[in-house]
């Protein structure tokens, strides 16, 4: 499944602004949940769409570890926490549980003009 693309979101911020960047790295326990991690990303998509907050984002599934990869800016960290712990998200979350290894999440900042963010400045910095 090849990269989904950075998908701008519904916050567009100023020239200079500084944003808060999410990266995680996801490996799931089992290949048998990778349709229902499937199901759960293209209904949080739908979700980032019209998320307050979200500058952008975008999504990187290695099929073959059975490893999902996202990328999101925000305009904030109290954003990108209210999406977290809301509507779908939240329901993935408790469906999820258990379902996910070793998750690895990093917190960054970035700034205008590095939008949209780029893969290999995201797992550069996840494995750090």
């Amino acid at each position: 499944m090849p990269a989904l693309p950075w998908t701008t979101g519904t916050h567009t911020p100023a020239a200079g602004d500084q944003l808060h960047v999410l990266t995680s790295r996801l490996p799931l326990r089992s290949y048998a949940d990778v349709p229902r991690f499937l199901y759960w990303t293209m209904r949080i998509r739908t979700q980032l769409q019209s998320a307050p907050g979200c500058v952008g984002f975008a999504l990187d599934a290695k099929l073959l570890t059975k490893t999902f990869w996202t990328l999101s800016a925000w305009s904030d960290k109290a954003a990108m926490d209210s999406f977290a712990h809301s509507g779908t998200h939240a329901k993935m979350l408790a469906d999820m549980k258990g379902r996910i290894g070793d998750p690895s999440f990093v917190d960054s900042a970035a700034n205008t003009q590095d939008i949209p963010l780029s893969w290999v400045d995201a797992r550069a910095r996840i494995q750090k």
